[in-house]
């Protein structure tokens, strides 16, 4: 069995600074590391924990010197893909003595695990909101998989491929990519996609692969489906994601009520 932590969504500030003036995102991220590493014990062992974009708001490198500061707590060992609030090259600076970061390009990883291979995609459109798959990206994908014949896969990606029914952030999601469809529906093992972006648990299908959003680390979008309803944000509504896989797979919710 291989178990692996996912968060989302840090949106970390420069210190001493606020998102929205409000909303300390820097705390937030501290209370779900301290409540994580209290949770080990009882839902141990853990892999890795993996950060699926948006760890910054502003992309500035401030912003990645106080994240890797809180980070230096973190209980597990972590990899990250970027968000559309990122920046590539100050990400890549950030984690440049890592060995899951590339030198250059997108921001693509692999990692096998005894259960799984975990992949990192790397969806960033620099000064854009939404979302895209670049000929690179894919490239390496078909690539990835093709060596990866009958292996599961857990794919992270911080723009989910589905839509959510949340207007505002479907209109800044994924852009679709029948390439992107085909490479999954053809890859003969198991593969599961893990996103972020929406700051809330949402599941859902893509080319016949399970899809599960996961919330964020500080705040949440709020859950407004009607047309063409414009974004809010519910401060405190936080949460972490576990992915079980093994001979079956699962993926559980983990709130702050879990915490030890």
């Amino acid at each position: 069995m291989t178990r692996i932590l996912q968060i989302s969504d840090l949106h970390i500030m420069p210190e001493g600074q606020l998102l929205n003036g409000t909303i300390d995102t820097a705390a937030a991220l501290r209370q779900m590391l301290a409540g994580l590493t209290g949770l080990l014990p009882v839902i141990g062992p853990v892999e890795r924990l993996v950060i699926s974009g948006d760890l910054t708001e502003t992309g500035c490198k401030g912003a990645y010197d106080h994240l890797c500061h809180i980070m230096a707590d973190a209980p597990l060992p972590w990899r990250a893909i970027p968000g559309n609030h990122d920046s590539r090259e100050a990400m890549r600076t950030f984690a440049a003595q890592d060995d899951w970061m590339p030198d250059d390009g997108p921001i693509n990883w692999r990692e096998d695990l005894e259960d799984v291979t975990i992949l990192g995609l790397d969806t960033l459109v620099e000064g854009s909101a939404h979302g895209a798959l670049t000929d690179a990206t894919l490239d390496w994908l078909s690539a990835t998989l093709r060596d990866l014949r009958h292996r599961p896969v857990l794919i992270f990606m911080h723009h989910p491929p589905v839509e959510t029914g949340i207007s505002g952030m479907d209109t800044i999601g994924l852009t679709p990519n029948p390439r992107f469809k085909a490479l999954l529906r053809d890859h003969d093992g198991a593969v599961q996609i893990a996103c972020g972006h929406v700051h809330r648990m949402i599941t859902g299908q893509f080319a016949g692969r399970p899809v599960t959003i996961a919330p964020g680390t500080s705040h949440a979008v709020g859950l407004d489906l009607r047309m063409d309803a414009g974004i809010t944000f519910i401060p405190g509504h936080s949460g972490a994601v576990m992915h079980d896989i093994g001979t079956e797979c699962r993926t559980l919710l983990i709130s702050s009520d879990d915490f030890c």
